[in-house]
């Protein structure tokens, strides 16, 4: 059986097909808040907005602006050395460059992003634009340029990111799977004498990397032993301490590969420790009842609730001090969050990632993760759902 899919056939009835209407395109959806909202054009800045609405990231990229015009018409603007890459890996229908050839020339270039923004065509002949700006101090660079008022836009893009296109479930399919590499090489790894959980870390990340044939953003907690109780970064950190046997490894690994996230936990026992296994078993079950759980309209709250009376019944003594899951895609830690205080009600098409945990002081811990996709019928875990779509 594939790693982390233990719990698949909790929800087998629900995977044969999916039937929920398809979304318009998120381009397609930003038009139609435009025309509403009565603007001309879109402007967005930062790295989360060119990865969202340009399908472009790039490891260690410069600043960068994105217009999306009341026509759909998508443009990028990049750092003059970023072009054809730009090009060669987004979606935008014209890549614009600013600055000159070189990097760290220029200790101020956002005025040059600035200019080259604003003299688009949709901006430039623009009465009303809205505005989103994750770099900061971008608005009266560009009122310097336009005269063109601004209407805020971040809400409106972030309900937009909150629910997903097929093609973003693939790029996050595609590091959830990256994400499950890393996974199995860390429970290969972990049965070895002598192995230490900085190198369980390490191996995790080149193994990822490695797969994704270029650099990638590694997030991972990686605790053994009487260690797992310490829940996660950065009360315990992946550190020098030789992994023994009977030891649960708990391996938390979320990463980013070109602008999307996936992430993953998985509780690893090396050799035989009865008390983890089992604990994963019941964790794993409690997972798949919270998959059943996410069709539209029920709470987020309402999740981690269910999850946290779940573990505390199943595990009289045990402590769950930590969220129950969150959504996932151009970062790795967004809304809805499974909180207590997150009372979003759920809709088709997000993509939540869920963690039950626990863990008893001084002693041991064990958590457990999948992403499902939330439809009419409940979560279905990613890697199944993209198979029935």
């Amino acid at each position: 059986m594939t790693l982390g899919t233990e719990n698949l056939s909790q929800n087998a009835a629900l995977i044969p097909e999916i039937t929920m209407e398809r979304l318009p395109n998120r381009i397609d959806r930003l038009v139609q808040w435009m025309e509403q909202s009565s603007l001309d054009a879109t402007v967005g800045f930062g790295s989360i907005n060119s990865a969202h609405l340009a399908g472009y990231h790039r490891y260690y990229g410069g600043p960068s602006g994105i217009v999306v015009g009341r026509d759909g018409s998508v443009t990028l603007a990049v750092m003059f050395d970023e072009v054809p890459v730009a090009q060669e890996l987004g979606t935008a229908d014209e890549v614009l460059p600013y600055g000159e050839r070189g990097f760290g020339l220029n200790l101020n270039p956002l005025p040059l992003l600035a200019e080259v923004v604003a003299g688009t065509g949709p901006v430039r002949s623009a009465g009303r634009i809205g505005f989103c700006d994750e770099l900061g101090g971008m608005a009266p660079l560009i009122r310097s340029q336009s005269d063109a008022e601004q209407v805020d836009a971040a809400g409106a893009l972030h309900d937009i990111r909150m629910l997903k296109d097929e093609d973003e479930l693939a790029r996050v399919l595609f590091c959830y799977e990256l994400c499950w590499m890393a996974q199995a090489r860390v429970g290969e790894l972990a049965q070895q004498p002598g192995i230490t959980e900085i190198e369980l870390f390490s191996a995790g990340l080149s193994t990822a990397q490695n797969a994704n044939g270029a650099p990638i953003e590694f997030l991972c907690d990686l605790l053994s032993g009487p260690l797992t109780s310490k829940v996660c970064c950065p009360i315990h950190v992946a550190s020098p301490r030789v992994v023994q046997e009977g030891d649960a490894v708990v391996a938390d690994v979320a990463l980013g590969a070109r602008g999307y996230f996936g992430d993953t936990a998985e509780t690893h026992v090396v050799g035989e420790n009865a008390t983890a296994t089992e604990q994963r078993a019941q964790l794993l079950e409690i997972l798949a009842q919270a998959g059943r759980e996410m069709v539209p309209g029920t709470p987020a709250s309402e999740i981690f609730a269910n999850v946290d009376r779940r573990i505390k019944d199943a595990f009289p003594g045990g402590e769950f001090p930590h969220h129950g899951g969150h959504g996932i895609s151009v970062s790795s830690f967004e809304d809805p969050h499974l909180i207590p205080a997150d009372h979003t009600p759920l809709q088709n098409w997000m993509l939540l990632a869920c963690e039950p945990g626990v863990y008893f002081d001084g002693v041991s811990g064990a958590r457990v993760e999948n992403i499902f996709l939330v439809t009419p019928d409940g979560g279905v875990e990613l890697r199944k759902a993209m198979g029935a779509l």
